[in-house]
């Protein structure tokens, strides 16, 4: 009888450690989405995500704001119209039907109303077009590369601050991140070669937030000074920790974060 209570009670310690790591997982937003070196971790009003379907969904703002391109959304009609790197794209919330160049095309999945915003599979903005596009199935991320994006509204403000000597631009793999937005702060979760053994300094993540009134919020390499910290969790793999600071709501938001992956001198 005590064997059976004793391995009764191991059951339910185990399945209680689980339930515990299965909380703390699903804390972490995956990220799916990089633009040039750029990851992609948050995009206002949520962060990109993989639909049923199989399909990357980014808001319609962000085609313009992160991609550069031209957009415009009717309300009564639930349509939008994308205009980039020569591509037009018309769709509309809940129809699989979108027009290309005026073409009309069949989608597998259709685009969404999420917290007021619509959001549409990236993919079919940049078919056919001279934009690079790789999907990793077993890492569950979409790259995606153009001369362009440097110039985009959010990625041309790093451009502006970025003076680090660069040794390896994909050197760590940023696969999720935990937001506390009481605390204001940020926690991205990467991977690495295990024979890296990166020194603090060499790692460069260095997160930028973009806010909704149009400012933004980056460490300048020449003056560093926002509080971080890096952390080995196990070999080939590491938590970034920066304080991002507490937004006032009322007053403004953020509306990117966006994260490079580097190794630096």
């Amino acid at each position: 009888m005590k064997i059976r209570l004793l391995i009764g009670l191991m059951i339910l310690m185990s399945l209680g450690a689980a339930n515990t790591n299965l909380a703390s997982a699903q804390g972490q937003t995956p990220i799916y989405l990089k633009v040039n070196d750029h990851y992609v971790l948050y995009t206002y009003p949520a962060s990109p995500f993989v639909d049923k379907k199989g399909r990357l969904l980014i808001p319609l703002q962000a085609a313009k704001d992160i991609l550069g391109g031209k957009v415009t959304f009717n309300a009564a009609s639930k349509t939008a119209s994308v205009d980039l790197l020569g591509r037009n794209v018309t769709a509309t919330i809940g129809s699989p039907k979108i027009a290309v160049n005026g073409e009309p095309v069949t989608m597998d999945t259709v685009p969404i109303m999420k917290s007021n915003a619509m959001f549409l599979p990236v993919s079919i903005l940049l078919k056919d077009t001279d934009a690079k596009m790789e999907w990793d199935p077993k890492r569950g991320l979409l790259k995606l590369k153009h001369d362009s994006f440097t110039e985009s509204p959010v990625l041309m403000n790093f451009e502006g601050q970025d003076l680090a000597q660069v040794i390896d631009a994909n050197a760590f793999d940023l696969t999720s991140f935990d937001w506390d937005r009481k605390k204001g702060i940020l926690d991205i979760y990467a991977t690495y070669e295990s024979s890296l053994s990166p020194a603090f300094k060499q790692v460069d993540f260095n997160p930028m937030i973009v806010y909704g009134k149009g400012g933004y919020s980056v460490d300048p390499y020449s003056k560093p000074g926002t509080f971080h910290k890096v952390k080995i969790t196990s070999p080939g793999h590491l938590v970034y920790t920066r304080n991002i600071g507490v937004t006032d709501a009322d007053n403004d938001y953020i509306k990117y974060i966006t994260s490079v992956g580097r190794l630096i001198k």
